[in-house]
C-alpha cells in the first residue's frame, strides 16, 4: 500500500479533499505472482476477494483487488462486484476515508465505470463523516447512474440532522419524481426530522393531518402504518403511552402489516416495556403482534423471528426463546439468518450442547440455502474455546477451512 498523498478535488468524480491513504497498483512482479489468480480462472478473483472479506481479512482482499485493474481482468462484468466488495467492506468496518481512497483508486485513477451503489457506499461514508457538503457534490455526478431509493434516503438523513427537515424536503420530493416504485423512506426520515423539532400539541396535529391525508387510501404500501409507527415511537419517548397506545391502534388491519413495519414496532414495545410499570402489557402485546405476523405468509422475515428470540434471551427466558425459534421453524423452510442468531445466543451463554444440535441440522441439510456461512462457524468455534474444549473448536475451524477451499478453487466452466 502507498501513503502518498492523491489528489481527489480534480478527479471526475471528486471526492472532497485530498486523500492521505492511496493503494498502490500492481507492479509486473504482483502480475507475475498472482498470474494463477486471473489466467484460465475467470470467476476466483471475485470468490477470493468476498472470502477473504467473510474471513475478515479486508486488507488481504484489497490486496487481491486491485488485480481488477489489469487489462485482462477489467473487462469482466463481475470486475465492479469486485471493486464495489472491498470499498463496501471498507465503509462496513467504519474504515471510511480508506473506503472513499479505493472509490477514487478504481474510478478516477484506473477509469473503471462505477455503478450505482458504488456511489452509495462513498455518499454513505461522507454521511458517516459529517461531511454532507462532499455527499452532494458527489450525488451530482452519481444521479445519472440511476440514483436509487438507498441515494435518496442516506441524503435525506444527513440533510435532516445537519440542516433540518426543510432542506431534506427537497429530496423528498425528487426521489418521489424520480423513483418508480412506491418507496416512501425519504419522507417517513423527513416526518421524523420534523418531529423532533416539535411541541406535543403540535405533533398531534401533525399525526392527524397524515391520518387523513393516507388512512382512507387502499394503503397496499402500508404509508400510513409506517407513519403510525414513527408516532408510536415519539410518544412512548416523550412519556406518554396513551397518546402512544391511541397511534398504535390507529394501523388496521393488522394482516396486511408489511413485516419491516412490524418489526419495528416489535422493537418499540419490547423496548419500551423494560423498566416501566405496565412492562407485562406491552409485552403481551408484542407476543400478540409477533403471532399475528407469523401467522401470515411474507408478513414476517428472520428479522421478526430474530428480534423475539434475543428479547427472551436478554432476560434471561432462555426456554421461550427455544419455543419460539421451533415455532418459527416448523412447517416452513429452514431460516438461515434465525439458525445462525439461535446459534451466536446460544454459544454465547455457554449452551453447547444446544448449539451442536442446530448446527449440525444445519450442516447435513443438503438442500439448505445459502449454507452455513462463517459467522456461524467462528460462533461455535468462541463457544467451543469458551467453554474449554480446544479440540472440538480445532475441529470446527478446520471444517470451515475445507469449505472455505473448496469455493475459492472453483472454476468456471
Amino acid at each position: 500500500m502507498s501513503t502518498r498523498v492523491a489528489s481527489a478535488t480534480v478527479a471526475r468524480y471528486p471526492l472532497g479533499k485530498e486523500l492521505s491513504w492511496f493503494p498502490r497498483n500492481p507492479t509486473l512482479e504482483d502480475v507475475k505472482n498472482q498470474a494463477d489468480l486471473v489466467k484460465g480462472r475467470p470467476v476466483s478473483l471475485l470468490y477470493r476477494v468476498l472470502t477473504m472479506i467473510e474471513l475478515s481479512d479486508v486488507d488481504g482482499a484489497v490486496e487481491l483487488a486491485r488485480l481488477s485493474v489489469l487489462k485482462d481482468v477489467r473487462r469482466r462484468h463481475d470486475t465492479i462486484l469486485i471493486c464495489n466488495a472491498v470499498i463496501g467492506a471498507m465503509c462496513q468496518g467504519k474504515r471510511y476515508e480508506e473506503g472513499i481512497a479505493l472509490f477514487h483508486y478504481f474510478f478516477n485513477e484506473n477509469n473503471i465505470v462505477p455503478n450505482i451503489a458504488s456511489f452509495n457506499h462513498v455518499i454513505k461514508a461522507f454521511c458517516e463523516l459529517g461531511r454532507v457538503d462532499d455527499a452532494l457534490q458527489l450525488y451530482r455526478h452519481a444521479a445519472r447512474f440511476g440514483a436509487d431509493k438507498e441515494t435518496f434516503s442516506l441524503l435525506t438523513q444527513a440533510l435532516v440532522h445537519a440542516y433540518g427537515d426543510r432542506e431534506a424536503g427537497f429530496f423528498v420530493g425528487l426521489s418521489r419524481s424520480l423513483i418508480k416504485t412506491d418507496d416512501w423512506t425519504p419522507m417517513l426520515i423527513e416526518i421524523r426530522g420534523r418531529l423532533d423539532q416539535m411541541n406535543a400539541e403540535d405533533a398531534d396535529d401533525y399525526f392527524h393531518k397524515y391520518r387523513l391525508q393516507y388512512d382512507d387510501l387502499v394503503d397496499s404500501a402500508g404509508v400510513f402504518k409506517s407513519i403510525a409507527t414513527i408516532f408510536v415511537e415519539y410518544w412512548f419517548k416523550h412519556g406518554n403511552e396513551e397518546k402512544a397506545m391511541e397511534c398504535y391502534s390507529s394501523i388496521r388491519p393488522w394482516e396486511s402489516l408489511p413485516a419491516t413495519t412490524g418489526n419495528t414496532l416489535l422493537r418499540i414495545l419490547l423496548a419500551h416495556g423494560k423498566g416501566v410499570e405496565a412492562g407485562a402489557l406491552f409485552e403481551v402485546k408484542a407476543k400478540d403482534l409477533f403471532h399475528t405476523m407469523l401467522a401470515k405468509h411474507k408478513r414476517f422475515d428472520s428479522e421478526t423471528i430474530n428480534i423475539m428470540v434475543d428479547h427472551w434471551f436478554e432476560i434471561g427466558e432462555f426456554n421461550k426463546a427455544m419455543e419460539t425459534f421451533n415455532e418459527s421453524q416448523q412447517g416452513r423452510k429452514k431460516m438461515v439468518r434465525c439458525y445462525s442468531n439461535m446459534i451466536a445466543r446460544l454459544c454465547e451463554r455457554g449452551m453447547m450442547s444446544e448449539a451442536e444440535g442446530l448446527f449440525e441440522d444445519m450442516c447435513s441439510d443438503k438442500d439448505l440455502s445459502p449454507p452455513p456461512d462463517v459467522s456461524i462457524f467462528r460462533s461455535m468455534v468462541n463457544g467451543y474455546v469458551r467453554a474449554g474444549r480446544v479440540n472440538d473448536a480445532i475441529k470446527t475451524s478446520n471444517k470451515l477451512a475445507v469449505l472455505k477451499l473448496r469455493k475459492v478453487s472453483i472454476y468456471e466452466d
